[in-house]
């Protein structure tokens, strides 16, 4: 059977998301259009869902007249009106998600992450003073901190697209804070996926760039002309 290719974000943001939670863009493809031949579904979606208490996204075929658990938000919905043995099927299903609406989908994304944490926000948001005793990690895309100059003091750095590679090693016994550059969904969804595998983890709400603004101190990134030995 041919491989069906969903189109991919240009969003670098949203493309890190499905990297943590799929372990690359194309593993999220590759699963996504994987629900889309099995072989005997019948008609109905083909979803991109959030689930607002681990922060993670996951794929799911939903059937058609068939509720969704409340929990989970649509970030990206495919209506497949053609059961997978009809004639047409294969052709219906790559022509819908040739034409995703990326833009729509990150729109929604942006939303149920801030939704979800904000919800949690007594116990997922930080304040500066938090920092003091806790494991603070900066989780800016590799992108971003490959080019920043500064970090928050103490700070160790960890690509929040390999998330799930790492997030076990963490202590379970100790507080952790992350950070990314605004206090946005990176940093949100990266606490929310931590304190789902038990960690005690929080985000600082504005990021490294509000908490400069407020005036509390920064440090030369490690590597760069300055930065202590």
């Amino acid at each position: 059977m041919p491989a069906l290719t969903p189109t991919q974000p240009t969003e670098p943001a949203f493309r890190l998301a499905l990297a943590a939670n799929f372990g690359s863009v194309q593993g999220w493809a590759d699963s996504f259009a994987a629900l889309a031949q099995v072989a005997d579904r019948g008609p109905g979606q083909l979803r991109l869902n959030f689930q607002a208490h681990t922060g993670a996204l996951v794929n799911q075929w939903l059937p058609r007249a068939s509720p969704m658990a409340p929990k989970d938000e649509p970030i990206l919905a495919i209506e497949l009106d053609a059961p997978a043995d009809h004639p047409d099927a294969l052709a219906q299903a790559q022509a819908r998600m040739t034409d995703i609406d990326w833009a729509l989908a990150y729109q929604r994304y942006q939303h149920a992450v801030h939704a979800a944490s904000d919800a949690q926000a007594a116990h997922l948001a930080a304040s500066p003073d938090d920092l003091a005793g806790a494991l603070v990690l900066d989780v800016r895309r590799a992108g971003v901190y490959e080019k920043a100059a500064t970090v928050i003091p103490g700070a160790r750095w960890c690509d929040p697209a390999t998330v799930a590679r790492w997030a076990t090693d963490l202590p379970t016994d100790q507080a952790v804070v992350v950070y990314c550059v605004y206090g946005h969904e990176v940093g949100r969804a990266t606490a929310m996926r931590l304190r789902a595998v038990g960690v005690n983890a929080r985000y600082l709400p504005g990021g490294i760039d509000g908490w400069a603004r407020a005036g509390h101190p920064v440090a030369a990134k490690p590597g760069t002309p300055g930065a202590a030995s």
